[in-house]
């Protein structure tokens, strides 16, 4: 009886919109009962579906408007299928304790109290502000999510095969872009693209095949890591992104720091910048010193630095944020609330505005959080698994640190969804880790 009431339901729905609504309607539901069942199935999908899923943008067209894709409907189906396994099979638990989950939670909290009060005072739309909160708070449904879903460690590599696997493809369609002439991005962002989120993503991937290169011991692994670091690298020049290219550097710093092949990162260094100007595309040649300037050409606001004008674009950003530094005076404690205040392209002035000084302190410990939870998975380690998983996302992190100064990296989704991703798998291997020491030093006493 209750199947046939379902087959009526379904059969009135379908008979009263098209069929494109009616297969996207069995989609779904199909992805929910694989995630009930098999939650791990559902997560291949998801990686999957974080660079290869289209978006809906939704408002009015403004650098504010909000835009859902493909992933975001299927984490919220594999979130309910999780939440019902979960409550079916009550030994999963929900929420695993981990190093982040107070910095998680002071700052989804201060973000929240912020918006709220910026719609008291009329800054923020409520649908608009409650929508991007919802929107931070699905990297963390990831987060906790996939940590719960990882019971060993050939799940932690598969997932990083899939991970891997997914940017390569995504490479190979950024590369057959470059005859356009156009700066490259992304499958299905539209007409304009989003490069600069592109090279943010590659370089968090370059980060995590580079952490595999000097970790692992074997020759094939290197090779094969090689051969797709410099596959991802091809694109990653042509978005064209200064961002992403002071990203590199931030990566290359860390590498140099944490990694043991100091010296051989030292030769690669300066063998690439003696071979650059050899080797290096005309346009990216040309995007570089497009930046910096002898005189004003473009506008009277361009910026001077050291003897030197900056582009309009990056006068732009720098001129924002001079405004922001003015404009907290008036909301210094909790600032205007998450999508209360003017486009900012920029991370951390953008944080600053929006959630206060509080928030803005808040946010810094949570960064802090995230370098020394990965740092100590990476330091107590001696699996070259982990230990080259770990360092890839030290280096990236460190890399998202730097492409932050003048992009909005902790809250893009296209590089988000595989960070936090990767963090599941990061603190997996730490507690992986801290169970088997555990276990050498119970075998060492008896």
């Amino acid at each position: 009886m209750f199947l046939l009431a379902v087959a009526i339901i379904v059969g009135l729905i379908i008979d009263g919109t098209g069929p494109s609504f009616a297969a996207a309607l069995i989609a779904g539901s199909l992805v929910l009962v694989v995630s009930f069942f098999s939650t791990e199935l559902a997560i291949y999908l998801l990686i999957f579906s974080m660079l290869l899923s289209p978006e809906i943008a939704v408002g009015g067209g403004s650098q504010r408007e909000l835009s859902i894709r493909m992933d975001d409907l299927l984490i919220i189906i594999i979130s309910l299928g999780w939440l019902a396994r979960s409550a079916f099979y009550k030994d999963l638990g929900l929420f695993i304790k981990t190093p982040l989950n107070k910095a998680i939670l002071c700052y989804v909290t201060v973000c929240i109290l912020a918006t709220m009060f910026g719609m008291v005072f009329g800054k923020v739309k409520p649908l608009q502000g409650s929508m991007f909160v919802l929107k931070y708070l699905e990297y963390f449904v990831i987060f906790f999510m996939v940590l719960n879903n990882i019971h060993s460690r050939d799940q932690i590599k598969r997932y990083f095969i899939a991970i891997i696997i997914t940017a390569v493809i995504v490479s190979l369609y950024a590369i057959a872009q470059i005859p356009s002439g156009d700066r490259i991005s992304a499958p299905f962002e539209g007409k304009e693209g989003e490069p600069n989120t592109f090279g943010g993503y590659l370089v968090l991937m370059i980060s995590l095949l580079s952490g595999i290169l000097f970790s692992y011991k074997y020759p094939k692994v290197k090779a094969v890591s090689f051969i797709a670091i410099s596959l991802v690298a091809v694109p990653f020049l042509f978005t064209l992104s200064r961002s992403s290219w002071m990203a590199v550097a931030g990566m290359y710093m860390a590498l140099m720091i944490f990694s043991n092949k100091r010296i051989l990162l030292a030769v690669i260094l300066i063998l690439g910048v003696l071979a650059a100007p050899m080797i290096m595309p005309k346009s990216v040649e040309e995007r570089y010193k497009k930046t910096f300037m002898s005189k004003a050409t473009e506008s009277k606001e361009q910026v001077k630095v050291g003897g030197v004008y900056l582009d309009l674009s990056a006068s732009e950003r720098i001129n924002s944020y001079m405004q922001i530094l003015e404009d907290i005076k008036t909301r210094p404690f909790l600032g205007y609330g998450v999508t209360g205040y003017a486009f900012i392209d920029g991370q951390y002035f953008r944080t600053l505005i929006e959630i206060g000084f509080i928030g803005f302190s808040i946010f810094l410990y949570f960064l802090y959080k995230i370098f020394s939870t990965v740092l100590s998975t990476y330091r107590n380690t001696r699996d070259q698994l982990y230990k080259g998983i770990s360092l890839g996302v030290l280096a990236g992190f460190t890399a998202m640190l730097a492409h932050a100064l003048s992009a909005n990296t902790f809250i893009i989704i296209r590089i988000m969804e595989p960070f936090w991703f990767l963090m599941a798998m990061v603190v997996a291997a730490g507690k992986f880790n801290l169970e088997t020491i555990k276990t050498d030093r119970r075998i060492k006493a008896i």
